[in-house]
């Protein structure tokens, strides 16, 4: 039988820095682990065509990469922008992330994925700032309903 009174310091993958982080979070026991409810859930699972998504509103697109990610120095020390341009059948949109250099070689043009993130429609143009993704017919970060955790500095709630 599983003592639920065992330290989190023994569950597989939870070393010494993850257990610190949890700890601040009030937990510190396995039963506290698994009694660790989420706040809300996001619906990542319905798709939005990119005409009909709603400004300031969280939304999943499927479309399909017709740019290369364009890498943009800025005058700011450390800071780089990356944008996409990606379609479907209705419109296209604008992505962007900020200091993602590896996403430079992560798009495929002509390859669709799945994008999740808040929009913003500014000039006539839909775009989403960091967005999480997946390739098509792939479901880590996209295509389900995610729980959301109150979290802690450098706490993670990315799907692994």
């Amino acid at each position: 039988m599983i003592d639920l009174e065992q330290d989190v310091k023994f569950v597989k993958g939870v070393g010494p820095n993850r257990v610190k982080l949890l700890n601040k979070l009030n937990i510190y026991t396995l039963k506290d682990l698994i009694t660790y409810y989420p706040r809300e859930h996001e619906d990542r699972s319905k798709a939005t065509k990119i005409a009909d998504v709603i400004d300031g509103q969280e939304v999943l697109i499927h479309a399909v990469c017709v740019s290369k990610v364009n890498e943009i120095r800025t005058k700011r020390k450390n800071m780089t922008i990356y944008k996409l341009i990606v379609r479907d059948d209705t419109g296209s949109a604008i992505l962007t992330w900020y200091n993602q250099s590896y996403l430079k070689s992560k798009f495929i043009l002509g390859e669709t994925y799945s994008f999740f993130g808040k929009v913003t429609k500014r000039n006539g143009n839909v775009e989403m700032m960091s967005p999480t993704f997946d390739e098509e017919g792939k479901n880590k970060n996209t295509g389900k309903i995610i729980p959301v955790y109150p979290l802690t500095y450098n706490l993670s709630r990315k799907c692994y």
